[in-house]
C-alpha cells in the first residue's frame, strides 16, 4: 500500500519553508485534496480538526517515496516526541482525503491534538487564500 501525505499549511507548495528541502527528493506531488475538517488559526501556522458538520480544508496529496525517512523529519518539526505523541501539538493519523478527480486514498495527515475553543476558526478552507487575504488587510 503506498503512502502518501496529505498537507493544508505550511506543508504545502506555496508556502517557503525551508524545512521541505530535506524531504523534497521523496515527496511526489500527487494533487489537490480535501478533508473533511475546520481550519483555526494558531498564530504562525494553521491546525486542522477533523469535522463531519459539511465543512473541509483544502490541501495537497504527495506520494512518500521513503515514509520512514519523510514522517520522522515532519513528526519532529509537528512536535511529535517518540513515545509521547498524544502530548503534542499535532497528532499524525492516516484519514481518508478526496482527491480533486474524486477518487478517495488513505493519507497520513497532521490533526491538531487539542481543543480549539479558544482559537478563532477560519472561514477560508484554504489556508493559503488566508494568508493572502490577511496580507491585504495588513496593506490596507
Amino acid at each position: 500500500m503506498p503512502d502518501y501525505l496529505f498537507v493544508y499549511g505550511t506543508l504545502r507548495k506555496g508556502y517557503d519553508l525551508k524545512l521541505k528541502d530535506r524531504v523534497r527528493d521523496q515527496l511526489q506531488y500527487v494533487g489537490q485534496a480535501k478533508v473533511g475538517a475546520t481550519l483555526y488559526d494558531l498564530g504562525r501556522y494553521p491546525g486542522a480538526v477533523r469535522s463531519k458538520k459539511g465543512s473541509e480544508v483544502v490541501g495537497e496529496v504527495f506520494l512518500i517515496n521513503d515514509p520512514e525517512r519523510v514522517l520522522r523529519v515532519l513528526d519532529k518539526y509537528e512536535g511529535i516526541e517518540a513515545g509521547r505523541p498524544d502530548a503534542a501539538e499535532f497528532i499524525r493519523k492516516r484519514s481518508r482525503v478526496r482527491l480533486r478527480s474524486g477518487q478517495l486514498v488513505t493519507a497520513w495527515v497532521y490533526w491538531y491534538n487539542f481543543d480549539p475553543k479558544e482559537k478563532a476558526p477560519l472561514r477560508y478552507k484554504d489556508y493559503l487564500n488566508y494568508l493572502k487575504y490577511k496580507s491585504t488587510q495588513k496593506e490596507s
